[in-house]
């Protein structure tokens, strides 16, 4: 049984995507700014199997009601999460995004990593409400 916690939390750096070390040279390719404003970090540690799906989805729900404006989902202390899982990821992210709320996945294995491009949830992480919000206001504008 996995272990799931919501923790309200201040990042006032950035939060480095799987794969490039922090600091290094192309760190501002492979990085997300958080701006000082306060998040909620949903972090799960263990196995995420269907056993640990009601859990899961009701601590995303939430972490995404709980009215901060960016939402971390860490999974580097994930060892397996199952296809279901990542399905209820990609569903709250959409979710999050609906309410103009950023989200932001930490991964640190290639397993995980691939349940979440499997599932559309990677690419429903690299969309931001800040771009969508100019898009809007472009539009407006014209």
């Amino acid at each position: 049984m996995p272990t799931i916690s919501v923790v309200p939390s201040r990042l006032a750096d950035e939060i480095p995507v799987a794969g490039a070390p922090p600091g290094s040279a192309s760190d501002g390719d492979h990085a997300h700014r958080v701006g000082v404003g306060d998040c909620m970090v949903v972090q799960v540690d263990g196995e995420l199997d269907i056993t640990g799906l009601d859990s899961f989805q009701r601590a995303l729900s939430f972490a995404i009601a709980g009215g901060a404006p960016t939402v971390v989902v860490d999974l580097r202390r994930t060892r397996f999460l199952s296809l279901r899982n990542a399905c209820a990821l990609a569903a709250a992210m959409d979710d999050a995004f609906d309410a103009d709320i950023e989200t932001r996945l930490l991964t640190g294995r290639r397993q995980i990593e691939r349940a979440l491009e499997v599932t559309g949830a990677r690419a429903r992480a690299h969309r931001t409400v800040t771009r969508r919000r100019r898009e809007r206001e472009k539009a407006a504008a014209q």
